[in-house]
């Protein structure tokens, strides 16, 4: 068999693969469930809920949302969003209230300090945000 007789059955070998597969339906990627990919999966969504337009604000209210998976109830000011998003604790507030008025997280008496948790609506959304199944 000479060169261009094996490339020529090369070719017609991802031709009829090709042919014979065009009609199955393509399989999809799967879900990726690294820190980034649902935090990005979380800035979607949340610009769709809350008609959030500023990427600094999606990305703050997205790591706030982030955060429940591993801590149920969070303080106001807690010291590691603090950090991770780099702002005053001060700053953290409009970013509750916006989570709280939209039904996502309720307000749980702490004595004098601020804590939230997800509210039974908020755990769902944010289940189906970070399985892929959110629709809005």
């Amino acid at each position: 068999m000479s060169p261009d007789s094996s490339s020529e059955a090369a070719a017609l070998a991802a031709f009829e693969h090709r042919v014979l597969t065009r009609d199955e339906p393509r399989v999809p990627e799967p879900l990726r469930l690294d820190a980034a990919s649902v935090q990005e999966r979380l800035r979607g969504a949340l610009r769709q809920r809350l008609g959030q337009r500023d990427p600094r604000r999606q990305r703050t209210l997205a790591i706030i949302c982030h955060r429940f998976l591993a801590v149920p109830e969070q303080y106001s000011t807690d010291a590691f969003l603090v950090e991770a998003l780099g702002l005053a604790p001060a700053s953290l507030t409009r970013a509750w209230r916006e989570l709280h008025e939209s039904g996502l997280v309720e307000l749980v008496p702490a004595g004098r300090r601020r804590a939230y948790r997800l509210g039974r609506a908020g755990e769902d959304w944010l289940l189906a945000v970070v399985k892929g199944n959110q629709t809005t």
